[in-house]
């Protein structure tokens, strides 16, 4: 069978000029998104190997002007493009040219609706069509002989669809699709479908009802605020089918011969690759073309070749990079067929690196080589990167062991660097075809845990200014505190003693002040000091009280007010490192130091915060989700009366405690309302009526029964949770909205203690991996959208922190707002940020 392939040009190209950004020729010109362009249709051809290539733009100026005469609103708001992107297309003009691949745009019609109107063509010849795209309206075009191939993130994360994988990815069949956004809306084009109903209820609707006129004919079969939203959205709803559905009867029509696929300039394309300096591009291209060009240029990089090289060869854009570990500044190459190269970083050049930068840089630890390449002044941001330890933390959260000889299950003692360049190959193939048939975690790898590398550095590079007079300040106070309570003890026992000591400590309450034992753990060395043990103890004898904040002032001093100083850089500043590999549901952490474990709800911890401060003449801005977790247990619950709640701006807390009690919410006590609070957030880490009554007071008995009132009204959740659990059970595994996975054996194990903790832990997992996942999103797009404005320097949980010029905090504060909360359009729940603006990480 014949087979057309058809790009759509301009969102192809935008992908490649924000994936490449800065790309220029030496002498200035910009080509980044030339380079994607070409790049992703190399690919495409060898993948394809099709028969005709055209390509579909969008007519600059009058593209959309016949659907907004429908709907003035159409794509309204959209930013026109950066004076560069223009310049680029009439170089793009001369490639296709070159290629032979015919260009075709028209008034009034969009790429889709020429893509559309070939797609029809092909169909009525027997020809198989191939879209390629980052629209995803052009999924109602999806046949038997039509494939879409969706762009993700990036350039390579592409996600072909079939009438089949369509079915199977949202339930419905391809000619609902149009009725699906007509009922969801399409944030990106404007589009406003039935305001308030999201993604999961219209599939719902349209399984049910097939149609959106099947809909509407069954709404006396609604309920409540969806058969009010979707009465009031029906002109809208109907409205939005109009303007999104394609075109495919444009005035347009595919001239075969110009697009066969044999009419190409090899020669010419050659030339303008080499005068572009997309020297990488030349050996990637398809091996008919480099046949016809025997003059095609290969880049060469002078350097020591390294012998026992990978038996198997590599291609040309995959650079395989392993740092020595005894000397940081030694890297070993391996970018072409049996050849691999040992140089210091500072003897190879900054062109070197930008060459190896456009393709796939493979490496053990990404943003340990991004670290390495800084400290030698080398400043490059790779193209598309293969972390194998991320990806191997990504397959499998769980698994300790994640070195190289690991991973590639060869334990021989040979850890030269060849062996380990062998080993690193090896993982990444291995990974790339578990990959090929896990294709959500394949997403979560392009989209998260790849992409958020270079934010991570960045922060990490920046670091954060420390005000070290504040904290010895502060020493000095806490020291004398603690001296003093020391006093106080010794008076109370009637004894000096070492506090610090759990033995001298245990001998001091329960054999000199003869406190009760009853209840309280023993050990080989005695009575337990411990937390717990003091909790049982507590108003037995003012001493509890002095050992508990004792103990709190002590913690504070060494893990901060002494710790804190002794990490500070050369440049005055904390430099933490962030992790993405140690946490199971995908949260960062941040070690040495960990700036995510400081107190915030304590008076002191809070004055630690205030040490951390901008550098001068800047403010830091922080934005931080409001009630992140609850709002995305709403939506993976579907629990639509919370969602309303949320959208509607209802006092979540107030409203949970009314409807559990039993009363109206202006009559919701201060205490009432404290323990909705605490059971809102605590049920999503299963909190018990133990854990419950003793965060609140409650006896046992009214904490049993809060709950079992609280799941009554939150059925959803309870629902939610409980198929959670069954999940676990039956697959092996929890997962986030987007695909992340968390292993759960433990939720088998026959120990009560071990089940219970690996049930708390795997239904706490969606909702805060979900979390996790839009908190990566955000920081990958703030990185870039804060650029030359702001600069990211701290991430903590729910909250991102910038320092930027007072001037700019306002903007800088609108921006973080927009970008955070409409992360992910497609959820039906309406996300909130709220920003501050302070002089220190406190005031924010």
């Amino acid at each position: 069978m014949k087979r057309l392939a058809v790009i759509d040009g301009k969102s192809v190209f935008y992908r490649g000029y924000y994936a490449m950004p800065g790309l220029s020729t030496a002498d200035g010109t910009p080509t980044g998104g030339v380079y994607g362009f070409v790049s992703l249709a190399i690919e495409l051809i060898k993948k394809l190997e099709p028969d005709y290539v055209a390509v579909a733009w969008d007519k600059r100026g009058t593209n959309i002007r016949k659907r907004r005469e429908l709907y003035p609103e159409y794509k309204a708001g959209r930013k026109p493009a950066p004076d560069d992107f223009y310049q680029q297309i009439p170089i793009l003009h001369e490639l296709l040219d070159a290629f032979g691949w015919p260009l075709y745009e028209l008034d009034d019609y969009e790429a889709d609706d020429i893509m559309g109107a070939f797609a029809r063509q092909a169909e009525a010849r027997g020809v198989q069509t191939c879209l390629l795209t980052s629209d995803l309206d052009a999924l109602q075009l999806v046949s038997p002989l039509t494939k879409v191939y969706a762009m993700k993130n990036g350039l390579r994360n592409i996600e072909e669809f079939t009438a089949e994988y369509f079915e199977q990815k949202y339930g419905i069949r391809t000619d609902q699709f149009l009725d699906l956004k007509a009922l969801k809306g399409d944030a990106s084009d404007n589009l406003p479908g039935v305001p308030g109903v999201g993604e999961k209820t219209a599939v719902k609707l349209l399984q049910s009802y097939d149609t959106l006129d099947g809909v509407y004919a069954h709404l006396d079969e609604q309920k409540g605020a969806l058969r009010t939203k979707l009465e009031s959205g029906r002109e809208s709803a109907y409205l939005t089918k109009q303007v999104a559905e394609i075109w495919t009867d444009a005035p347009v029509e595919l001239d075969w011969e110009v697009a066969d696929v044999n009419d190409c300039d090899f020669a010419q394309v050659a030339e303008i690759l080499r005068k572009l300096e997309f020297h990488s591009l030349i050996g990637r291209l398809p091996r008919t073309m480099q046949a016809v060009d025997e003059v095609a240029e290969t880049v060469e990089l002078k350097l020591p070749r390294v012998e026992n090289l990978p038996a198997e060869p590599l291609f040309e854009t995959e650079n395989i990079i392993y740092i020595d570990s005894s000397d940081p500044d030694i890297v070993y190459i391996n970018s072409k067929p049996g050849v691999a190269w040992r140089a210091k970083i500072s003897e190879i050049g900054q062109h070197i690196w930008q060459l190896l930068a456009q393709g796939v840089v493979i490496a053990a630890d990404v943003k340990e080589l991004y670290h390495a390449l800084d400290d030698h002044g080398v400043t490059v941001r790779f193209h598309e990167v293969w972390d194998v330890g991320q990806a191997a933390f990504l397959i499998d959260p769980l698994r300790r062991d994640r070195s190289l000889m690991a991973l590639a299950g060869d334990f021989s003692e040979d850890n030269s660097p060849a062996r380990q360049l062998a080993r690193l190959h090896q993982i990444y193939r291995q990974q790339q075809d578990y990959m090929a048939t896990h294709q959500q975690i394949a997403r979560v790898l392009r989209e998260f845990d790849f992409p958020v590398i270079w934010p991570l550095f960045q922060m990490e590079r920046r670091g954060m200014k420390l005000d070290t007079a504040l904290l010895e300040h502060m020493g000095q106070e806490l020291a004398a505190e603690v001296s003093q309570l020391e006093q106080q003890m010794y008076t109370m026992a009637g004894r000096e003693f070492n506090a610090a000591s759990p033995a001298q400590l245990s001998e001091v309450l329960f054999t000199k002040l003869q406190l009760p034992t009853t209840g309280i753990k023993k050990g080989k060395t005695g009575y337990s000091t411990g937390l717990k043990e003091l909790d049982k103890l507590r108003g037995q004898h003012p001493i509890i009280e002095l050992i508990e904040r004792y103990r709190e002032l002590t913690k504070l001093i060494s893990t901060y007010i002494e710790a804190l100083p002794k990490l500070v850089a050369e440049d005055g500043r904390i430099h933490t490192t962030f992790n993405q590999d140690v946490t199971s549901t995908g949260r960062l952490s941040s070690t040495n130091p960990n700036l995510q474990n400081i107190p915030v709800r304590t008076e002191l911890g809070r004055k630690i915060r205030q040490a951390f401060v901008p550098s001068e003449g800047k403010v830091f801005v922080g934005a931080d989700y409001s009630q992140f977790e609850l709002r995305l247990a709403a939506v993976l619950a579907g629990d639509e009366q919370l969602i309303n709640d949320f959208n509607s701006d209802v006092d979540i807390h107030t409203k949970t405690a009314a409807e559990t009690y039993g009363v109206p919410m202006a009559e919701v006590t201060k205490l009432q309302r404290r323990a909705a609070k605490v059971i809102n957030f605590g049920v999503l880490y299963g909190m018990s009526p133990h854990g419950l009554a003793a965060a609140t007071g409650m006896t046992f008995t009214e904490a049993k029964q809060f709950i079992e009132h609280y799941f009554a009204v939150r059925q959803p959740i309870r629902h939610y949770l409980d198929t959670i659990l069954v999940q676990a059970r039956e697959q092996g595994f929890v997962e986030t909205y987007f695909g992340r996975r968390r292993p759960t054996p433990d939720v088998k194990s026959s120990n009560f203690m071990v089940r219970s903790a690996a049930e708390r832990a795997a239904m706490n997992m969606p909702i805060q991996g979900t979390e996790a996942d839009l908190m990566k999103l955000a920081m990958i797009r703030l990185e870039d959208k804060l650029a030359g404005l702001a600069e990211p320097v701290l991430q903590v949980h729910d909250s991102i922190l910038v320092e930027c010029a007072p001037e700019d905090a306002e903007r800088v504060g609108g921006i973080m707002r927009a970008e955070m909360e409409g992360v992910c359009p497609e959820l039906s729940i309406r996300l909130k940020v709220d920003v501050q603006i302070g002089k220190n990480w406190e005031e924010t």
